[in-house]
């Protein structure tokens, strides 16, 4: 045996060092691999790596690519780079599913499956999330759990499998992102023409008498009776007091010229 302090132990030991190191930094998944001999997946491949996605894939230790055949890609064209990695993530769900597993686990409700794009920590509304309804009397069915995502995609088939690492399988379409997929174009509904109607003819003016007429209008021909209320009482005017006051002066004076006289005559009758 060697001593524990000699040249070839340490040699060893670091070789074996680099060795598991080496081991730790191989990729334990290769998805460009996994779809280089199905040549229907070749621009939904050119895609992952296009938009950075197969790089993450191949850092993960589980996970299943819903993948489209080739003709299936153009939702994605018009869309920022960002957004296009960001409907390849969705497709990307960390578990792993295969046919066995899929017999497995039947069920009424719906599965919320969790995707490569909710790591990133940007998804919003649900958008990181995928629903998987598998109730063993239809297709599998897969749609995005974000609001308003109204577009679903059916199993098709199972591609390719490494069994608990990797399962590649093919749906009928890309799924739908709310987020980012154009609402659908509703064409505009045409208003019925509106029917033009005819001006309403103007009244008739009643024709405005000259001052000269107005003038010659009189009192008796006037209908308009004239208002007592506005009109004060003629005992309660004023006038009328002045008048009874100086018709009671000469009254007075009468009176006592009067009595003057049969004064004066009694007096020259004694």
């Amino acid at each position: 045996m060697f001593p524990v302090s000699s040249p070839a132990v340490a040699l060893s030991f670091s070789l074996l060092f680099l060795l598991l190191a080496a081991a730790a930094a191989t990729p334990n998944l290769d998805i460009g691999m996994a779809l280089s001999d199905y040549s229907d997946f070749s621009d939904f491949s050119s895609m992952l790596n296009e938009t950075g996605v197969a790089d993450q894939i191949n850092n993960k230790a589980t996970v299943t690519v819903l993948a489209v055949s080739n003709g299936n890609l153009g939702a994605l064209s018009g869309l920022s780079s960002q957004d296009k990695k960001m409907v390849m993530s969705v497709h990307v769900v960390l578990d792993y599913y295969d046919e066995t597993k899929f017999n497995k686990s039947h069920s009424k409700h719906a599965k919320i499956l969790t995707t490569l794009y909710q790591e990133t920590g940007r998804a919003r509304n649900q958008v990181g999330f995928l629903n998987m309804t598998n109730t063993g009397k239809s297709p599998v069915v897969f749609a995005s759990a974000a609001p308003n995502s109204h577009i679903e995609a059916q199993l098709v088939k199972v591609v390719t499998t490494k069994p608990y690492d990797l399962s590649v399988l093919q749906i009928s379409n890309l799924l739908n992102v709310a987020s980012i997929s154009p609402a659908p174009y509703v064409a505009p509904v045409a208003s019925p023409p509106r029917k033009v109607l005819a001006p309403a003819p103007a009244p008739a003016s009643t024709p405005t008498p000259s001052l000269a007429e107005e003038d010659n209008v009189s009192p008796a021909s006037s209908k308009t009776k004239p208002s007592t209320e506005s009109e004060p009482a003629a005992a309660d005017a004023p006038g009328s007091e002045q008048e009874t006051s100086a018709a009671s002066v000469p009254c007075l004076a009468s009176t006592i010229l009067i009595v003057s006289t049969w004064a004066w005559f009694l007096l020259t009758m004694i």
